[in-house]
């Protein structure tokens, strides 16, 4: 039994405590400072299943410094067997600070320290909370509680003790605001880009002075992608920009992100609608309206929402403006309505910050998701038209009053963080919205419905009221709006009352409340879970892949959530799951799922290369084991050309499409660049091969004259018969026609050809400092953290040192099974508790030679070694931070003891010492 509480990472953490000691103890007195619904809704259910069974209790706070949340208040008063008592701050000067946690029954235990009933108290502060079991502890700390207990300034809880102090809670705000509007303003500081701004503008900057010309960000909502496209408009030098977007929302708030940048420098006109400001230096248009443009000169274009932007209204426009430089903008270029979008910027992915990681980073605050089960509606199959939702249907099914009652009991317990509540609920329609609407209003709720059909000033008004303190406006329910791109960082709580249907259009509306707030430290997440067949999505969209097992891990789902997330699932919904989990798509209904979707957003067969950038879709190597080949697939859909269902497996035309598919672990891009350029008739191979690095600018990066490289070499290996000396077998011709080869073998290539390019080039460079302890990490992203790009040449090998500055840095990337390599390869590594590592080097390898003695000297010589260990074959391999020596034995190989600086978890120790305990 742990000692301390801290919530550091890998310790424990006091919410983990107070469930565990709720689960046994028969008697609870709990004393805390403050208390918020960011802590208690981590809790509430667990105190009312601790009552329930009859245990007894009691829970004192204080209304000191106004922290305490009066809603919080209200909801402990709703739990019966509960006794609350809060101590009144009489005097302003009077601290309150008494932090204990009794709990008695087969396991007595007293905590004392320093944890509030908080997010931050119970789950994410640095806190030192101390175990004390001894008898004297044990009553001293009882009657300690019990004299405070019993203090005058101490009340029971009553509504009218809680309207009272809600009361004065909200004139003193209403006081400090008043305050701050007579106070002389702060002159504007200039905006500065933040970290993911940064990096981005780094890769964006690289791509222009390799020659590309388009480029797309793929960046969680909330990340900033408006400020960052403003920020590198300004580092391109643009004189007149072009803003697109398909939404007049954001393009008032595209605006003014710009000015914010730009300040006066630049002006500034809208175009939509009758408003043509069109002699502005930087226009911000609706797409339709941006057609009729009567000039197209801008240097800097700007696509917001990209996914959109293969839309035949987008396609016309991009086609007339030739810009020096367009960037698009997405979260997720996936969505069932982006269509081919990734092939207008040539599928140059300058940046890309997903969801898990822009919360694992802090640049979106943290959420508290509660799968709560929806038993009120029949989730039978009526509402689905083949895999898509029948809206008119499910809008009808979901319109109960019953299940409002139900969502309403929930919302109210679970709550929000903030100074009040600003929720807003996903619908399935414009009638669900108003029904839901009506319904909060004539419980006494205030609450408003917007769809598409409000006009944009009705919508900004009620965000702004969503937002603005002094306005009654708790609760807003939408349909088909705040699905992507308007910014209310106020939001505090999200329901989500439809079924989900894409996973993509579940991530950008989470990202409506995830945005960074001075008043809100945790984003509250109702999703009603019914039985169907889409309730996993969202479970998938929450997983953090890289996240090794903590004390957030659903074990039974083997789901961890990002940092500083929690996922709470009530039985009914963990049943739920369990069963729709068990009846998952198989990988052929998933790839045949995949190739319909593509076929019908671009309008004609999808290859290979359609399948880069999509989070959600199958890799090649899937349809690969599915069908054998990208033409077997296309002849299974009947979208093959007559001269490919002529191809069989022993043509040599079906040999090289398929050798296309194939990634050949190349080092550098010469002999697919050689490939290219022997397609490309009526070329010579040479000349082919200089058009490769013309037709894809970003690859000069690695550009060599092909008679100084071994490509030939590799094409004789990789090629063999196809290859009649330096040009292709005359059978392929004769097979594949001339105007279909280049296109069919450019299209398979790019496939690995841009997957190799972000590999080697398109690392974000960060630093040691920024390595997460038990975090898994690909090799690249190993590399990249130690300031250089990813060579597979220089970086394969299992013991790699990196100058950093002026530092000294010994990477360590090991196995603990080694049993599928080959013999001279079999190594003995293996965890000694949680805290050693024995680690076996290679057969070479002796305490005299040079490689040997950088490891074993590392300390004197100034140099910190990290230890990265793969612990599945085919995994990425876990962070275990900065490591010493402690022994070493033998020589060629070397037994290695290394101490860890960092203890593994329970979960850890449970998952990779195979029984060994703390």
């Amino acid at each position: 039994m742990e000692l301390l509480a801290t919530n550091l990472p890998g310790q424990l953490r006091m919410l983990d405590v107070i469930r565990r000691a709720l689960k046994s103890a028969d008697d609870v007195a709990i004393s805390v400072s403050f208390l918020r619904f960011s802590g208690l809704q981590l809790l509430v259910d667990d105190l009312k299943r601790f009552t329930a069974r009859g245990g007894r209790v009691r829970l004192l706070t204080s209304t000191y410094l106004g922290i305490t949340q009066p809603e919080a208040l209200r909801v402990l008063a709703t739990i019966k067997g509960a006794e609350v008592r809060v101590h009144l701050a009489k005097n302003p000067l009077q601290g309150f600070h008494p932090k204990f946690f009794v709990f008695q029954g087969a396991q007595t235990e007293c905590w004392v320290g320093s944890s509030n009933i908080s997010k931050g108290g119970l789950t994410s502060n640095v806190e030192a909370n101390l175990r004390h079991d001894s008898e004297q502890a044990l009553e001293e700390a009882l009657s300690a509680f019990e004299m405070i207990w019993e203090h005058p300034d101490v009340w029971r809880l009553s509504d009218e003790l809680t309207d009272q102090y809600a009361l004065a809670l909200l004139q003193s705000a209403t006081q400090r605001m008043a305050v701050s509007q007579v106070l002389v303003p702060e002159p504007r500081v200039r905006v500065q880009p933040n970290s993911a701004q940064a990096e981005a503008l780094v890769n964006l900057a690289r791509l222009r002075e390799l020659g590309e010309t388009r480029a797309v960000v793929i960046a969680a909502p909330g990340v900033g992608k408006t400020f960052l496209a403003a920020f590198d408009a300004e580092a391109a030098g643009a004189e007149r920009v072009l803003f697109l977007s398909h939404r007049l929302e954001h393009l008032t708030q595209a605006k003014k992100t710009f000015e914010q940048v730009f300040g006066t420098r630049r002006t500034t006109g809208l175009v939509y609608g009758e408003l043509k400001q069109t002699q502005a230096e930087f226009v911000f248009s609706t797409v339709q309206s941006a057609n009729a443009l009567e000039s197209t000169a801008f240097d800097y274009v700007v696509v917001d929402e990209f996914h959109h932007a293969a839309a035949p209204t987008y396609r016309a426009l991009l086609s007339k403006i030739k810009p020096q430089f367009l960037l698009g903008l997405t979260a997720t270029p996936e969505r069932q309505d982006g269509h081919d979008v990734l092939s207008l910027c040539d599928f140059n992915i300058a940046y890309e910050a997903r969801l898990i990681e822009a919360i694992n980073r802090s640049w979106l605050v943290p959420f508290h998701y509660f799968g709560i089960a929806d038993e009120t509606v029949d989730y039978s199959e009526s509402i689905w038209r083949s895999a898509r939702l029948n809206l008119e249907q499910v809008e009808t099914a979901l319109m109960l009053e019953t299940r409002v009652a139900h969502i309403l009991e929930h919302a109210l317990e679970k709550g929000f963080d903030g100074a009040r509540r600003a929720c807003v609920g996903f619908c399935a329609g414009r009638r669900h919205a108003k029904f839901m609407s009506e319904k909060l209003n004539e419980r006494g709720l205030c609450a408003t419905y917007l769809t598409g059909e409000n006009s944009l000033e009705e919508r900004e008004e009620t965000y702004a009221n969503l937002e603005n303190p002094e306005h009654a406006l708790e609760w807003l329910f939408v349909a088909d709006l705040l699905n992507e791109g308007v910014d209310i960082p106020g939001i505090n709580s999200l329901l989500f009352l439809r079924p989900t249907d894409s996973a993509t259009i579940f991530i950008q509306q989470l990202g409506r409340g995830l945005r960074l707030s001075p008043d809100c430290e945790v984003l509250t997440v109702l999703d009603f879970v019914g039985h169907h067949r889409n309730a996993w999505l969202n479970m998938e969209v929450l997983r953090d892949a890289a996240a090794a097992p903590n004390a957030s891990t659903l074990p039974e789902f083997d789901l961890t959530p990002p940092k500083q997330c929690e996922i709470l699932l009530d039985d009914v919904t963990r049943e739920i799951l369990l069963k729709v989990r068990r009846f998952t798509r198989r990988k052929s209904d998933w790839c045949e799922e995949t190739y319909r979707s593509l076929r019908d957003e671009k309008g004609k067969p999808p290859f290979p290369v359609d399948l880069i950038g999509r989070a959600d879709a199958p890799s090649l190597g899937d349809f690969r084991a599915v069908y054998g080949s990208w033409l077997d697939c296309r002849k299974t859909f009947y979208d093959a050309d007559p001269w490919e269902m002529a191809l069989e497996k022993d043509h040599l035309g079906w040999e090289l499409l398929a050798q296309c598919e194939k990634n050949w672990q190349q080092p550098r891009v010469y002999a697919y660049a050689l490939l290219w350029g022997l397609c490309a008739a009526p070329r010579t191979p040479k000349e082919g091969y200089e058009e490769f690095f013309e037709r894809y600018p970003r690859w000069r990066a690695e550009y060599a004259p092909a008679e100084s490289t071994n490509a030939w070499q590799t094409l004789e290996k990789k090629l063999g018969r196809l290859l009649d000396g330096k040009a292709l077998n005359a059978e392929v011709f004769d097979q594949i026609p001339s105007s279909a080869l280049l296109e069919h073998v450019e299209l398979r290539l790019q496939y690995t050809l841009e997957a190799d390019f972000r590999l080697r080039h398109g690392g974000v460079l960060r630093t040691p400092a920024e390595l997460v302890v038990h975090r898994a990490y690909t090799r690249q992203e190993i590399v990249n953290h130690f300031r250089q790009q990813y060579d597979p040449a220089l970086h394969n090998a299992g013991v790699i040192t990196f100058e950093v500055g002026a530092e000294s840095h010994i990477v360590m990337i090991t196995k603990l099974d080694t049993s599928g390599a080959k013999s001279e390869f079999h190594y003995v590594n293996q965890f000694d508790g949680p805290q050693r590592f024995l680690w076996q080097s290679q057969n070479r390898q002796t305490q005299e030679n040079r490689s040997g003695r950088a490891i074993l000297d590392h300390k004197e010589d100034g140099a910190s070694l990290h230890l990265f260990v793969q612990t599945k074959s085919h995994s990425s391999p876990h962070y275990l931070g900065k490591v010493d020596v402690e022994s070493v034995e033998g020589n060629a190989p070397m037994n290695v003891t290394f101490s860890l600086r960092h203890r593994l978890t329970d979960e850890l120790c449970e998952l990779w010492l195979e029984g060994v305990r703390k």
